[in-house]
């Protein structure tokens, strides 16, 4: 399979480079990754990350109309085989204000990524597509988009589980360089049962984060933003019935000048995940941290190259819990044509 996939990549190469003709369009993409993580927390566990990914696709479209096959190929340095491979296919759709997808589709088609409380850095290193489908506006104003994401088939050994996600971002007021808008971020998850007779039970959870948001652009730095708003998770295991809504503040401060930015985001509030006990990462998504009901997370990064080709770049965490500090590096490295 290794080398049929390699074999299929270099079909993408040269079918590409051959016929260049009108309608006839490639992507080809390759994120590396270096995650070090040293914890001292409860909430999150020590361990590196480090491989690297490739996603090559060969497609045709029109006007508004779009077809797109490929495949990807995750390999984990130091690990005999790939960690992970599987094909893209998907229609696409777009125009002036409205766009979508469906299939198995490449994540940079969303127009923003969920917060790690969301959806843990890690698992994005891994899961390169979605399985489902996509629909998205945007407008002078702001944009939005709403996406089903299949991640689990029924069987006698696996749970159904998909997501349904909704995110968006307004603009309600300019003054000179400054913006003043609201954001929001929102996901349903359906944590379902195995087949046959089993014991399982259905598990159902939302999470809502609705913010205000500030940016601002100037001469003293290139780019400011905040973002403070409440963070809830409303979870009920269906083998008691019971509701339980964990909620609190989450907010985050981005300062860049230049190559340089300053990242911090700090939650405060309740344990968001609720039975982390019982079900885990399979359930729970989100950084592990986001258990603790104290988080904060800051970010030192570097970029060592940016453009309209290459984005490389260096990260040093730093994470507070309640009576411990851990940190984290990061290098990032994403090519693309």
């Amino acid at each position: 399979m290794k080398k049929t996939s390699a074999l299929f990549l270099l079909f993408l190469f040269a079918v590409s480079a051959a016929w260049g003709g009108d309608g006839i369009f490639f992507h080809v993409e390759d994120r590396g990754f270096f995650d070090n993580r040293e914890v001292h927390s409860p909430f999150q566990h020590s361990g590196t990350y480090f491989g690297t990914s490739i996603n090559g696709e060969l497609g045709y479209s029109d006007r508004h109309n779009s077809l797109s096959v490929g495949y990807y190929l995750i390999d984990n340095f130091g690990e005999q085989g790939l960690a992970d491979h599987g094909w893209t296919l998907y229609y696409a759709y777009r125009d002036k204000h409205f766009s979508g997808a469906f299939g198995s589709f490449p994540r940079r088609l969303l127009q923003r990524e969920l917060p790690d409380v969301f959806v843990d850095e890690a698992l994005r290193y891994y899961t390169p597509n979605l399985n489902g489908a996509l629909l998205q506006y945007r407008s002078r104003r702001g944009s939005a988009e709403l996406y089903c994401d299949w991640l689990s088939r029924q069987s006698a050994t696996a749970r159904e589980i998909f997501e349904i996600v909704s995110d968006g971002k307004w603009t309600l007021a300019k003054v000179g360089p400054s913006r003043f808008g609201v954001l929001y971020n929102a996901r349903l998850t359906h944590f379902s049962v195995r087949s046959g007779k089993t014991t399982d039970k259905v598990y159902d959870k939302l999470m809502l984060n609705p913010s205000l948001c500030y940016s601002y652009s100037g001469e003293f730095v290139d780019r400011v933003s905040v973002t403070a708003g409440w963070m809830a998770s409303l979870n009920r295991d269906r083998n008691d019935k019971i509701w339980k809504m964990p909620c609190g503040f989450l907010g985050e401060v981005r300062v860049g000048k230049g190559r340089f930015e300053v990242r911090d985001r700090l939650y405060a509030g309740q344990s968001l995940m609720s039975d982390y006990d019982l079900y885990g990462a399979l359930l729970h998504r989100g950084d592990p941290y986001y258990r603790s009901p104290f988080y904060d997370r800051a970010d030192v990064s570097f970029w060592l190259l940016r453009n309209h080709n290459v984005d490389c770049h260096v990260t040093a965490s730093f994470h507070f819990t309640e009576g411990a500090m851990d940190n984290s590096q990061q290098i990032q490295l994403r090519v693309f044509f």
